[in-house]
């Protein structure tokens, strides 16, 4: 132990060394943030008002009158048709950029009675009739002051048709720069709440090999992903990151489509069960939905925007009903077994309603509130996930105590012939019978001490010599051993050298110098049966003993004879 102690130190970082250097890495971070924070930025401010279009709109209706709208705003245009507004540049317009949000719509942008951009994604989207909402540029210059500005919106959706949002004008970095200063917060934590899912579900996963169960954290791990590319596909800064927008906008429709599974997994995982009839229903419910408005957008029946209230309804019907499970285990008092986790659903479940309520306004605060639950999930599953290792590792540790001789730290009985069972099934071998004689006699003469050195010998020499082999304890002097993929020849090698290295080393001993090996041995087939070869090769034993002990024979040899 101390020679242990010493290597374990030798190789082992210094205390105070370790507590400097997170004390000066602490530091230099407060002193970066601190900076940022006093300092005065060095950045060129961009405000939404210095980029902001300020000519006056008017909407050319169908019937050939005009009015002067303000912008943005919503106007009432029949769904499929253009909404035509105009406006003229200033006569000292002299900016590169013309930019509008397209929400759910086509834009044609005209500078002077000429169609300078075109934004209509009919020939690269999968399916459905609506462009993915996007910024569309159109490029301008000095030489079109004072010419009219023509801007055609066209939405195929009833809630979309009529939209206008914000006109920018300016240099287009200043543009993406306000955006981005914008959004960028909202786009950082998707992508961390991502990151984050996808390494919870690798870490429960791998944990789930290790410890042979499923972890919560898996189900969550799920919630997560489909929660971030929800938050990616509403992101006002998609188009940058990604090279079509169309399939990341229906990826979004597909996550909140799909997120009440791993959400009802999740909480089944947690109350253990208990309601899993009822939560398979709801499960049903919800991928019938998915199946039902997958096929109606790619039939061009419905667009997903326009079925996106029966998701929201098969949402609010998940959360009632998980809702109404746990109202009843907190009556039964079976709660407090998962308080840790209905504090996180209870955030997660306010966080969703805030964000399906914004969706009726036509505005949306991209997953902000649906972030900040999933990460206060996340932590108070991570603190449950930890109490469950340790319970896990108490009971391994406490298995391993009951399956393992304390005398000679090979495994007993019951655990030593199940594993010896399973490696018989699928590996062929010798499975040996040993037997230490002159127990008694020793413990007679030298006490029960000596008699312990001697087994505590004989386990040693088994595990040194049968390499490879699972070897155990049966009890008193007896043990069993399987080595798998020998031929009979290194099987004869390796008992003489077992038999070599036990007198060696009990002669060392006065003690021990008494005790000898019996071995029966019996090759065996894989698949065959454990009982059947563990009888014959007692029956090999039985031979050795009856025959002047302290030998070795194989079974076949006793058959032929």
């Amino acid at each position: 132990t101390g020679k242990k102690k010493l290597t374990e130190e030798k190789y082992t970082i210094n205390r105070y060394k370790r507590i400097v250097f997170y004390m000066v890495m602490v530091m230099l971070l407060l002193a970066f943030l601190l900076g940022q924070y006093i300092c005065p930025s060095e950045r060129e401010t961009v405000t939404e008002e210095s980029i902001t279009y300020t000519g006056a709109f008017f909407w050319e209706k169908a019937d050939g009158t005009e009015e002067e709208i303000r912008i943005p705003g919503r106007y009432d245009v029949p769904a499929g048709e253009f909404l035509v507004i105009r406006s003229v540049l200033p006569e000292d317009y002299n900016e590169n950029t013309i930019a509008i949000r397209a929400s759910l719509e086509n834009v044609r942008i005209f500078i002077g009675g000429e169609l300078r951009t075109v934004y209509d994604t009919k020939d690269t989207r999968p399916f459905g009739k609506n462009s993915a909402s996007r910024y569309v540029f159109c490029e301008t210059s000095g030489e079109d002051a004072g010419q009219e500005l023509r801007i055609e919106l066209q939405s195929f959706t009833e809630k979309y048709s009529g939209v206008v949002n914000t006109v920018y004008c300016g240099d287009k970095s200043d543009i993406w720069g306000y955006l981005f200063h914008s959004y960028f917060m909202v786009t950082m934590i998707a992508g961390f709440v991502l990151l984050a899912g996808l390494a919870v579900l690798i870490f429960s996963l791998v944990l789930g090999v290790m410890y042979k169960t499923r972890f919560d954290l898996e189900y969550l791990g799920w919630c997560m992903i489909l929660g971030a590319v929800w938050m990616l596909g509403e992101s006002k800064l998609r188009q940058l990151f990604v090279s079509n927008a169309s399939i990341l906008a229906d990826m979004c429709f597909f996550a909140v489509m799909l997120c009440p599974v791993p959400v009802l997994f999740y909480i089944d995982s947690v109350q253990q069960g208990r309601y899993r009839k009822i939560y398979h229903v709801a499960e049903c419910i919800a991928c019938a939905n998915f199946v039902i408005c997958t096929v109606l957008q790619v039939l061009d029946i419905a667009d997903f925007i326009t079925t996106m209230f029966l998701s929201h309804l098969v949402i609010a019907g998940t959360f009632l009903t998980i809702l109404i499970t746990i109202i009843r285990d907190i009556i039964r008092g079976t709660a407090k077994k998962y308080k840790l986790p209905l504090i996180g659903m209870a955030a997660v479940i306010i966080a969703v309603i805030l964000e399906m309520t914004e969706v009726y306004r036509v505005v949306s605060m991209s997953g902000i509130f649906v972030g900040a639950g999933l990460m206060v999930l996340l932590v108070v599953t991570l603190i449950q996930t930890m109490d469950h290792i340790h319970e896990l590792e108490l009971a391994r540790q406490r298995e391993a105590r009951e399956s393992l001789d304390y005398l000679t730290g090979l495994p007993m009985r019951n655990k030593g012939e199940k594993l010896i069972t399973e490696k018989m099934q699928k590996l062929e071998g010798y499975l040996g019978f040993a037997d230490m004689d002159n127990l008694k006699k020793i413990n007679d003469v030298y006490g029960h001490k000596a008699g312990d050195r001697a087994l505590r010998l004989v386990g040693a020499m088994l595990t040194e010599c049968m390499e490879n082999a699972v070897v155990c304890r049966l009890g008193g002097d007896e043990f069993l051993f399987y080595l798998p993929e020998v031929s009979e020849a290194e099987m004869n090698t390796r008992m003489r050298r077992l038999f070599e290295s036990f007198e060696a080393a009990k002669n060392v001993n006065a003690e021990t110098s008494p005790a000898s090996l019996s071995c029966g041995l019996c090759m065996c087939r894989q698949g065959g049966s454990f009982e059947e070869y563990y009888m014959k090769a007692d029956k090999a034993l039985y031979h050795v003993k009856q025959n002047g002990k302290n030998s070795f024979h194989f079974y076949e040899e006793l058959a032929e004879q």
